[in-house]
């Protein structure tokens, strides 16, 4: 029997419910609405960190952060990983990689200097560290924008994680940079003068941060791009030889700058807010300070990528200019899906449709991410199509799954083994699913390397269960009946029980997910 071929789109910082088949009301998502109608949309599909750097190596690692070890962003993903995409590529896949990656750091801004335990001085050597391999020089450098915006004729050696094709994406909004920079400059002499909020066209009806009206037409938008090069793989395809390809947009992560007809698609008085946009965060009882200070630092700072507790009507005005970006991707995977149908390859091509994290989108008040981990920005939409599937169009599975759980359920419907140490398990193999781990290092490392501020959550059927590292307190939510989460139990006394079973449930948990990569070479 043929090996089926692989379409992975993923999109960057999309929450689950921003699709028209997850329950939107007024977002118009056609084309993956028809992929969910086709195939089965995932409920409970969740980050296993949730943040760009780290959960995108935990999608193609099947790895948690703990054990992968990007565990948080500006650690690049090791070159001695085995992605999926390694083993497809073993078994004699063509593979492909189109837009933005995020295996490797994006700037080369030094991070903050790590320091001795315990003492708070400089590491004295190179032996300071004990590992001698920090993932760092030359061959970790291929992802900084900068250096592809001084030379965008750079080449890439392949294979590049397990891709062999690979045009990258880096940046969001109208400032991406990689492959694409090249692809624009080519296109328009004048792409720098199009580009930016210096060179925004006038809007005086915004008035949130982080928005401008891009003067870069849709047809030279990363989204088009990112389309373009997609629909030119599947034209190099040979019908001997199956194929894996991800199709990864860099929206609707903010900067907000959907281009032309998207940019004014939605109108933001016809947005309806999340039921808890009322509800600060700060009025959450039972959070340590330190579980505030995400939010401290976006009031602070509000076009950096902390969250951003905004005014309703700024709240309002992003959903909508997010609403015209996923609806200008919709369009994009609408033409990839024209053009496999017109290959001949639509009957052969299981077809999935993920996001590498959430964006609380009004949730609490707030946009972006970081912070608190409420199913906002935790938990994610996953379509699969599979033409070989019978009776699954249409399915919805409440079934728990975690992004470690993707390159598994990939490999397993290629009819290949699961890599020792891949911590992940098929979605689709039947026993009952394992409860969601979610490691998260807190945004205090973005300014001190050594703070011992993480975030441990674990997701069930019912609950979701938060610890703060470093601090007491917690969080407790009930989702079955407080999917919003609004009210914390951790105080509760008649929630104790459920806190103890679930601690209790949390620790198995770690100990299972465990790092099993390396195998002994002898009994003793």
């Amino acid at each position: 029997m043929r090996r089926p071929n692989f379409v992975i789109f993923v999109t960057d910082q999309q929450r689950a419910e921003h699709l028209g088949c997850y329950g939107d009301p007024t977002l118009r998502t056609p084309n993956l609405d028809g992929l969910a109608a086709e195939g089965v949309r995932f409920e409970r599909f969740h980050v296993a960190t949730p943040i760009c750097q780290p959960n995108r190596a935990c999608l193609v690692t099947g790895q948690q952060p703990s054990v992968n070890g990007v565990r948080q962003n500006g650690i690049p993903l090791d070159l001695d990983s085995v992605t999926f995409a390694d083993v497809l590529r073993d078994a004699g896949y063509n593979t492909g990689y189109i837009g933005k990656a995020h295996f490797q750091n994006v700037t080369d801004i030094a991070a903050p200097e790590r320091r001795q335990k315990g003492k708070g001085e400089p590491l004295p050597d190179a032996l300071g560290h004990s590992l001698r391999r920090q993932r760092t020089g030359d061959a970790y450098r291929w992802e900084v924008r900068r250096r592809w915006a001084d030379n965008p004729d750079l080449k890439l050696p392949t294979p590049y994680y397990g891709f062999d094709h690979v045009r990258l994406c880096i940046g969001h909004g109208d400032q991406v940079e990689g492959h694409y920079t090249a692809w624009l400059r080519a296109r328009r002499a004048d792409s720098e003068r199009l580009r930016g909020p210096a060179n925004a066209l006038p809007d005086a009806g915004i008035t949130a941060p982080q928005c401008w009206r891009t003067a870069l037409p849709e047809a030279d938008y990363p989204t088009r791009y990112v389309a373009e090069q997609a629909c030119d793989f599947l034209e190099r395809q040979q019908a001997d030889t199956p194929f894996a390809l991800v199709v990864s947009f860099p929206d609707p992560h903010h900067p907000f700058t959907p281009p032309g007809r998207y940019w004014s698609m939605y109108d933001p008085d016809d947005v309806v807010l999340p039921p808890n946009a009322g509800e600060s965060v700060a009025g959450i009882p039972g959070l340590p300070a330190s579980a505030l200070t995400a939010y401290r630092w976006g009031q602070d700072e509000p076009d950096s990528h902390w969250p951003l507790t905004l005014s309703e009507r700024q709240i309002r005005e992003i959903i909508a200019l997010n609403y015209g970006s996923i609806s200008m991707i919709d369009d994009a995977v609408g033409e990839v899906m024209t053009r496999l149908e017109a290959l001949g390859l639509n009957d052969d091509t299981v077809v999935a449709f993920t996001s590498d994290h959430g964006d609380y989108m009004g949730d609490h008040g707030t946009v972006l991410k970081l912070g608190l981990h409420f199913q906002s920005v935790v938990r994610v939409p996953l379509i699969w199509r599979d033409p070989h599937a019978p009776g699954a169009g249409g399915c919805v599975s409440r079934r728990l799954g975690s992004a470690i759980d993707l390159a598994p359920t990939l490999l397993q419907r290629a009819g290949l083994r699961i890599p020792i140490g891949m911590q992940g398990r098929d979605l689709f193999d039947g026993a009952p699913a394992d409860p969601v781990l979610i490691e998260d290092a807190g945004i205090e490392v973005f300014r001190d390397g050594d703070a011992e501020r993480g975030i441990t959550t674990l997701v069930t059927d019912e609950w979701r269960l938060s610890l703060f590292e470093g601090a007491l307190g917690g969080e407790l939510y009930h989702l079955a009946e407080d999917p919003h989460e609004t009210r914390n139990l951790w105080a509760d006394p008649d929630s104790q029980p459920h806190k103890a079973s679930l601690l209790e449930c949390l620790a198995r948990r770690m100990a299972e997910l465990r790092d099993k990569r390396l195998s002994a070479s002898a009994r003793a």
